[in-house]
């Protein structure tokens, strides 16, 4: 096989999250070629979500030696220094659809997390790992599936949010990214409460105000932000 082939493979793999397959084609066109950079770097990279950083910083270590001033390379050190090994495991990889982050009006949001977590509890982080969502009595967490603490939900979002879980909804919630102390989350609706069928989780910002025909007259009709106070039904009591 070619080195062009080989090259796509390797990143068909790596976009597929197929990381031993990843590893072993850059294996094959390091034999080739050992002084190819992009093959380290993937190489690396491909160890390093395998669950080895042990060998990942030696190909990264590798890299900085054929090109000292490799950005890819320092930056994958950096992150190699903060996990513990084992920290990353192929477990914890999952295929991403195109899908995942299709964003539908009223029942998804992107959202940048406040209060975040240290670098270290972030770094292990991947795009479109499954998190969750853990109300407290004034506030809302944003934990992963084992219950390690994230960040937590801005104030208002919170608050309006809190509203709706006590009603019944339920929500779906991904990593979007992740980067220097900033977690951007993504959430979708998956159910709606009984009394809540035609209240939207999520409204936009801004007062837009679409025209509703009826007849030959049109009337402005104004949509509230989500700042504003929305005719949630009330939080239910416990039963005693």
């Amino acid at each position: 096989m070619s080195q062009t082939a080989l090259q796509d493979q390797a990143i068909l793999c790596a976009l597929a999250q197929h990381w031993k397959e990843a590893i072993q084609i850059n294996l094959q066109i390091i034999k080739q070629e050992r002084t190819n950079i992009d093959a380290h770097n993937r190489l690396g990279y491909a160890f390093m979500k395998n669950g080895q950083p042990i060998k990942s910083k030696e190909i990264f270590t590798k890299v900085l030696k054929l090109d000292p001033y490799n950005q890819i390379a320092q930056k994958n050190l950096k992150k190699i220094s903060l996990l513990k090994k084992g920290a990353i495991t192929i477990a914890s990889c999952e295929d991403i659809s195109p899908l995942l982050f299709l964003e539908e009006p009223g029942k998804t949001k992107i959202v940048d997390c406040i209060n975040t977590a240290p670098m270290n509890v972030l770094s292990v982080l991947t795009c479109g790992q499954k998190i969750q969502l853990v109300p407290k009595a004034h506030s809302i967490d944003v934990r992963d599936m084992q219950n390690a603490y994230i960040g937590a939900l801005p104030d208002d979002l919170a608050f309006r949010l809190l509203k709706l879980m006590d009603a019944g909804n339920e929500y779906a919630v991904f990593v979007k990214g992740v980067s220097k102390n900033c977690v951007s989350i993504f959430i979708r609706e998956t159910k709606r409460g009984k009394k809540l069928t035609n209240q939207p989780s999520f409204i936009g910002s801004t007062n837009y105000m679409p025209y509703q025909r009826g007849g030959n007259e049109e009337k402005k009709m104004k949509l509230p932000s989500e700042d504003e106070d929305t005719d949630l039904p009330p939080a239910t009591e416990e039963e005693n």
